[in-house]
Parts: C-alpha cells; sequence; structure tokens
C-alpha cells in the first residue's frame, strides 16, 4: 500500500485466520501505518470516518492476496517443491470463499484500499556478470558482500521489472494452474476494485454485492470519477457487455438503476471533463459493447423519468451534454439505442432513505 517492497516466506493457510482474529500485533508503529493507508486510499473515493482494521474479512483478503503472489516465487519451481502450489492455490481458493459481501461503506471502501495496489505489484530480477562468475537473484535481494569482493571482479548488473500478472500467466501455462482466475475471483470480493480494474474482469456482471455497493450515491460518484480518470475507455467495453446481461435486464428496477446510473455518471464526468461538444476520446463505437455503454447518455436525456437526473447539472453543462447526445445518438450502430432505452425507461431510481452522516451499503 506505501508502495514499498512486499516480502513473501511461507504459505498461510486457511486456518491461520484463527490466529490473525485473535493475535495482538507486536508492531503498533506498523499497525498505525496500515490503518493510515487504508484510510486515506479509501476516503479518495468517498468521506468516511474510519476503516474496520483489523477485521476477519479484511484479513481473510490480505492472505489470499499474500498466498497469490507467493504461488509466483521461482523456489517452488524445484524439484521437490512441485506440488506445493497446487495445494497454495487450494488454500487461496479457500480463504477466498470465506470471504462474506461488504455490508458498510468503510468496508467496501477499505476492501478496494487494501486490493488496489496488487495487481501493480512487479518483482525485481537481477543478473550480476564479472569476467569469471554470472549470479542470479531471481526476486531476491542482490547479496553485497559478495558482489563486492576483489577477487570476483567488477560485476555489472542488469535488472528486469516483471509484472506479476505475467508471472501469474506463467505459472498457469507451466504448472497448470488458475492462478488469474483465482485473481478475479479475489477481485469480486471488492465490488469498488472489481469495478476500478475490469480490464482484469473479463467476465463482469452486475452482481448483488456490487450493485449493493452502487446504491450508495458516494461510493457511485467516486467509482465514475475514478473509471474516468483511469481511462473511461478501458472500463467501457465490459461495462456495456454487463447491461446486456439477460439476468441485468430482469432485475427489479432500483437494481437497474444502479448500473445504469454508474454509466450515465461516469459518462457525464468525462463529456464535462472533455472541452467542447465533441465525441468521446478514445470510445470505439463499432464494438457493440462500447456503443451499448455510450447510449446510455442519451438514453437518459431523452426519457422523461430522468429529468431529475438531468436537472442537477446547470444550462451551460447541460448544453453541451445535450448536443454531445445528439452526435453521440447519430453515431451509434443501428438499434443500439433501441436497445438501452426500454431499460432506461424500466429502471426507476429508489425513493430517498432517511439522511444519515455516512449512509451505509447493505445487500
Amino acid at each position: 500500500m506505501t508502495g514499498g517492497m512486499v516480502t513473501v516466506d511461507r504459505p498461510l493457510a486457511p486456518g491461520a485466520i484463527t490466529y490473525f482474529e485473535h493475535a495482538t500485533s507486536t508492531d503498533s508503529l506498523a499497525d498505525h501505518e496500515i490503518y493510515d493507508q487504508l484510510h486515506r486510499h479509501a476516503s479518495s473515493l468517498a468521506p468516511i470516518r474510519n476503516v474496520p482494521w483489523p477485521d476477519r474479512d479484511l484479513i481473510l483478503l490480505a492472505m489470499a492476496s499474500y498466498d497469490l503472489v507467493l504461488i509466483t516465487d521461482p523456489k517452488l519451481d524445484r524439484l521437490f517443491a512441485r506440488g506445493h502450489r497446487e495445494r497454495i492455490g487450494d488454500w487461496v481458493a479457500e480463504i477466498i470463499e470465506a470471504v462474506a459481501p461488504p455490508n458498510t461503506r468503510a468496508d467496501a471502501l477499505a476492501r478496494h484500499a487494501l486490493l488496489d495496489p496488487l495487481p501493480a505489484l512487479r518483482r525485481k530480477d537481477v543478473v550480476a556478470k564479472s569476467w569469471a562468475y554470472t549470479y542470479r537473484f531471481i526476486g531476491r535481494p542482490t547479496n553485497s558482500g559478495l558482489l563486492t569482493r576483489p577477487v570476483m571482479g567488477d560485476f555489472r548488473k542488469q535488472e528486469n521489472l516483471i509484472d506479476v500478472e505475467a508471472l501469474w500467466a506463467k505459472v498457469d501455462a507451466e504448472a497448470g494452474l488458475a492462478t488469474l482466475s483465482q485473481l478475479r475471483q479475489l477481485l469480486s470480493r471488492s465490488p469498488v476494485t472489481e469495478l476500478l480494474r475490469l480490464d482484469l474482469c473479463e467476465r463482469f456482471r452486475f452482481g448483488l454485492a456490487t450493485l449493493a455497493v452502487l446504491s450508495d450515491d458516494a461510493i457511485r460518484g467516486g467509482v465514475a470519477r475514478e473509471i474516468v480518470a483511469r481511462g473511461e475507455w478501458k472500463a467501457a467495453p465490459r461495462l456495456g457487455r454487463a447491461l446486456g446481461d439477460p439476468i441485468l435486464q430482469h432485475a427489479p428496477p432500483a437494481h437497474l438503476y444502479y448500473a445504469l446510473a454508474l454509466c450515465f455518471e461516469s459518462q457525464m464526468t468525462a463529456t464535462l471533463d472533455v472541452p467542447g461538444p465533441g465525441l468521446p476520446d478514445q470510445l470505439d463505437l463499432s464494438d457493440r459493447d462500447v456503443a451499448r455503454y455510450a447510449a446510455v447518455l442519451p438514453a437518459f436525456f431523452d426519457d422523461e423519468t430522468m429529468l431529475d437526473e438531468v436537472r442537477a447539472f446547470d444550462d451551460d453543462d447541460r448544453g453541451v451534454v445535450q448536443e454531445r447526445c445528439a452526435r453521440l445518438a447519430s453515431a451509434l450502430p443501428p438499434g443500439v439505442l433501441d436497445e438501452v432505452a426500454p431499460l432506461v425507461r424500466r429502471c426507476q431510481r429508489p425513493a430517498p432513505r432517511s439522511s444519515a452522516p455516512l449512509p451505509e451499503v447493505r445487500p
């Protein structure tokens, strides 16, 4: 979470959660640092007072993340350790299965703060060569004492950083495991992270846990802003495909609204951040899934039941968006707007709940 070095050693079995739940941290500074980093990252999306740390589900997510990274350790390629990867993979699956859906805003955002940095990990491999010797430090710190001995000669070091996703793909190809699939299962336990890393979630769908999180207006707005900040074009194909899911099309009107509102708010954010009324940059409208996502904006503006969403913007912004809606509608492939418009007509914004300073998210 802090951008520093991650060290993995021995795998964590599912039963270790019992120990972690009752153990007391021996490093109060590290415990405070974890809490501060979780709170800082979580509150960047929506306001929260605190994060639930330590919490059983957060610890389970941390355990699964740790074991997933450990699976890439080249030491497990040794002859007498080759069966360990399969066992660790089974443990990861069992740990993920034990994670319950988030039920508060703080819970949902803390999970995202914990898991969001995971796919960005990289392993540093170093090859050190002299006139007589070659040493390889694969994911291990270099032995400075060894490399500075005069008898060894002068070493030239070559460093290579490898994305953890590439390491998981290699493990899957060579050992026949499913670590990338397990990563997607892990991300599904953090709906906010899943929404912001749709590039890793090819089969994304709007499940109940995701819709429950999106029912929180503050979280949904934060997710929409972050989708645009990270590249709307990355999320558009998966969101559009999820909108075409027959299960969602028969979902209750309130559930359907939360899914459509995320697409609408993401496009509004992208539209008002782009000067002029031109088409959104980098959206390939020839892709049916992307076009389905893009059709949500004009469909909202054409539907009388969504006047409250439209009236929320001032006249200047509304004029820019209306012109863009007209351009989008004419650029969409035939039939796409007719496919999305009935969804917008059928969805229904739930009545406002009794106001609370920080609303809870409940599945």
